[in-house]
């Protein structure tokens, strides 16, 4: 699978009764392709994926993956805090034909090194599909560390890692470690250039459901400072705190209405939004109208 290029892990909208709006769903889809994604993850972190029951990640995944039909790669997200339910989730995926998962580690769980590795073999065993991996210990608890990766690198369904650690360290690590074994994934926001600077050509971006132009935009060198300068104090802002309420609040300013959180997430408030729009008009050309 090419991961080259900027993949969304797309937000899921809810309708004014809390329920999964799956006509909203499909019509994210085409914007989203409208605007040059590269991937779409149904079901990750941005998608609220841990709020939905399993009927409704099933919704979720089979709405956006019929909705794409073929045209980008849709990966799955795999976020089980047993290894029991992440096989469901990762079978899951199999049955509705999706191109690939990305495998986070269980939250809460704190499994050692060697217990994550065989939580992610087993997971991939069940799917036999391509796989991501997903390091972000700010909410897992565990990092993908090397002597995870070392056990993970050699399978032949590993294809990437998402590195959202926030150690841009890890960066030349995993670069020189795992060369040509695990591509490196960037999964970072304001630190991005980092990621382009150091050769990485594939980023999964949750602000990439709303600037999907200046996340392209970064990536280019030829535009990357630019762009950069222009959505930093943006990407700063929403990486601060209340990520998906900020993401969903900003993507209905620039023509997308789907602000509706679930908890214990709560919507945006609207000085919070009159903050947001301060700075879309700071970013200028870099955050235009996604429709």
């Amino acid at each position: 699978m090419d991961l080259s290029g900027v993949h969304v892990p797309l937000i899921t909208p809810f309708d004014s009764s809390g329920v999964v709006d799956t006509k909203s769903i499909a019509h994210l889809v085409e914007v989203m392709l409208a605007n040059g994604l590269s991937g779409i993850v149904a079901a990750g972190t941005t998608g609220e994926a841990y709020a939905l029951s399993f009927e409704e990640r099933q919704t979720v995944i089979d709405t956006i993956r019929k909705q794409v039909n073929g045209r980008v790669p849709v990966l799955a997200g795999v976020g089980g805090m047993s290894t029991k339910e992440a096989v469901k989730q990762a079978q899951l995926a199999v049955e509705l034909k999706c191109d690939g998962l990305m495998v986070a580690a269980p939250a809460y769980v704190l499994p050692t090194a060697t217990e994550l590795a065989t939580h992610v073999t087993t997971v991939i065993a069940a799917a036999k599909i391509p796989t991501v991996l997903y390091d972000y210990p700010a909410r897992t608890g565990v990092p993908f560390d090397e002597e995870t990766l070392d056990l993970l690198a050699d399978n032949e369904f590993v294809i990437g890692i998402k590195e959202a650690s926030g150690d841009l360290d890890r960066i030349p690590m995993l670069t020189k470690r795992y060369a040509k074994r695990i591509e490196i994934v960037c999964g970072a926001d304001a630190d991005s250039p980092t990621f382009a600077n150091a050769g990485v050509t594939s980023w999964i971006g949750g602000m990439a459901n709303a600037l999907p132009k200046a996340h392209f935009g970064i990536m280019n060198p030829d535009t990357r400072e630019a762009a950069h300068a222009a959505v930093l104090p943006l990407l700063t802002h929403i990486e601060s705190g209340r990520y998906i309420a900020k993401t969903k609040a900003l993507m209905g300013l620039l023509g997308v209405p789907c602000a509706a959180t679930r908890g214990p997430l709560a919507q945006l408030e609207a000085d919070g939004v009159d903050t947001l729009h301060d700075l879309v008009a700071q970013a200028g050309e870099w955050a235009p109208s996604l429709v």
